[in-house]
């Protein structure tokens, strides 16, 4: 679908933070922040992991899903303290992607609301949003607040949340995301999927899940709302 004619016909947007918003792991990688979860754990539990995905992923969220299926829960909270820490520490330091202060501009201008909906921690989002004065443009913020796995994307538990603040149908709302989690989230939660391919080659996985729109750029956004 055309972006301007799909941004005309849903008023409420959704943004990811990592990637449409900031680069989270970018200093240090994702790998990094994987590691700190998993030392968060201690080294019983990480030996534990065997040859589990888990064991050796780059992605921190995969660790949180083991600590929430796996471990006891004072294990998983350990690992979303650790994981919250990290994530708070690491956008200290963080600019804005490019063209997302634009983006956010021009869609509050065209009459949208903006809404933070990521499996990054609230914490860490809000600390972001502050230092980049950016507080009175968002509508509302709504990430990860617990370990509890089945609220991540691609579940559709935080697009519901934002939803219901909003208090919008998922017909009036559309994400923006960088991943193939966030347009499965949106399906789930039946939204409309704006897919971002921040990165050279990215467009083809993102597409082959069907999209309602790609963009290669938040520019795109600012020029479309």
């Amino acid at each position: 679908m055309n972006l301007a004619k799909l941004l005309e016909e849903r008023r409420h947007v959704l943004l990811d933070f990592d990637g449409p918003v900031c680069a989270v792991f970018s200093a240090r990688g994702s790998k990094h922040a994987a590691d700190t979860v998993r030392r968060a754990l201690g080294a019983a539990a990480w030996r534990e992991m065997g040859d589990d995905t888990a064991s050796y992923s780059d992605d921190p969220f995969d660790v949180l899903r083991y600590a929430w299926a796996r471990l006891d829960r004072l294990k998983a909270d350990a690992a979303e303290q650790a994981l919250t820490a990290y994530e708070v520490r690491a956008v200290a330091d963080l600019t804005l992607t490019e063209g997302v202060a634009e983006a956010i501009e021009s869609l509050r201008a065209g009459g949208h609301t903006v809404t933070i909906v990521s499996n990054n921690s609230e914490r860490a989002i809000h600390a972001f949003i502050d230092a980049h004065a950016l507080a009175e443009q968002i509508d509302g913020v709504v990430g990860r607040t617990r370990a509890r796995a089945q609220d991540l994307k691609p579940e559709p538990y935080l697009l519901d949340r934002a939803l219901e603040q909003l208090a919008a149908k998922p017909a009036d709302a559309v994400l923006v995301g960088d991943s193939i989690t966030d347009i499965q989230a949106a399906r789930a939660a039946g939204t409309a999927a704006i897919a971002y391919a921040n990165k050279p080659g990215k467009d083809r996985a993102l597409r082959s899940f069907e999209p309602d729109a790609l963009i290669k750029s938040m520019d795109e956004i600012a020029h479309a709302a």
